[in-house]
């Protein structure tokens, strides 16, 4: 038996195009959403979870998000968690204001292709699991391992659904409950993060209040975290948006877009040319890539 409630409109929500509202949440930044077919009324509607907190998310035609909560959930903590997961409360008028439009034809292409683009603010914890786990794999394989983590060691949060684990829950599993998540290597790298963290007492909710230069040098004292994946999690995890995330993906574009091929080359020409907005010109040429364009 279906235990949700009905949609009902989300008060101060941003609008989206319907391709930027799969993008935000289905695009590579979060993995614990799946897109649900063909929901009468809506453009796109999405169910997952974020932090401990599972929801329905739907769009309608006029671009207004709406939700919808399992039974018994605490409807006006969801809504205002989910205000805050979308980044309601920036102004992203003013973010691609700033971005150097008028001398970049590229970038200026991207804002007008992905007008309602947004930053999703996960909670450090998600993004530091999700991105550890998410070295050289797409994101249909991310979504197991992360589905299966939550699974395996999460607490339950409702309706079948559980959050992801704890450092703590992390630290304490064997290694071959965490191989099982179809982590492969990835495995041992998460381990030994969750054991590090745990032995420094570092607070992992502390990282948006870090200077980034900071924040960053812990995460690449992490094991399996690289210049990419500290990127990651400092963008989607901790809102630094002058992290400039350096994959595959990225490369390829910068190389064909800018003639930039090496990531060193690439993040010190994003620095100097998106300035402190740089991870949200990142999504957008990450958009354009993507998906062929």
């Amino acid at each position: 038996m279906d235990t949700w409630g009905k949609a009902s409109l989300l008060a101060g929500a941003p609008h989206f195009t319907p391709a930027d509202f799969a993008e935000t949440l289905d695009g590579g930044q979060a993995f614990t959403w799946r897109k649900m077919p063909g929901v009468q009324g809506f453009s796109e509607a999405f169910e997952g979870f974020f932090d401990d907190t599972a929801a329905r998310i739907f769009l309608s035609e006029d671009g207004r998000v709406h939700i919808s909560l399992p039974g018994g959930t605490d409807a006006k903590r969801a809504k205002k968690k989910l205000l805050d997961y979308l980044d309601s409360g920036r102004d992203y008028d003013l973010v691609r204001m700033s971005l150097p439009t008028g001398k970049d034809k590229i970038m200026e292409q991207s804002i007008v292709a992905r007008p309602t683009l947004r930053i999703l603010r996960q909670t450090p914890r998600e993004a530091i699991i999700s991105f550890i786990c998410s070295s050289s794999k797409r994101i249909v394989q991310i979504k197991q391992c992360v589905g299966l983590l939550a699974d395996s060691l999460g607490e339950p949060i409702c309706d079948g659904f559980k959050a992801l684990p704890t450092m703590e829950a992390i630290d304490s599993a064997p290694l071959e409950v965490i191989k099982s998540c179809k982590l492969g290597f990835r495995a041992e790298y998460l381990k030994k993060s969750a054991r590090k963290i745990i032995e420094d007492k570092f607070e992992v909710d502390a990282l948006p209040l870090m200077p980034y230069d900071e924040a960053k040098k812990y995460l690449l004292s992490l094991s399996g975290v690289g210049e990419k994946v500290a990127d990651c999690i400092l963008l989607f995890g901790a809102a630094k948006f002058e992290a400039f995330p350096v994959d595959t993906w990225i490369k390829k574009a910068m190389c064909q877009m800018y003639n930039l091929s090496d990531p060193g080359h690439i993040r010190r020409f994003a620095r100097e040319h998106f300035g402190e907005y740089g991870g949200y010109a990142q999504q957008l040429i990450f958009a354009k890539a993507r998906n062929g364009k």
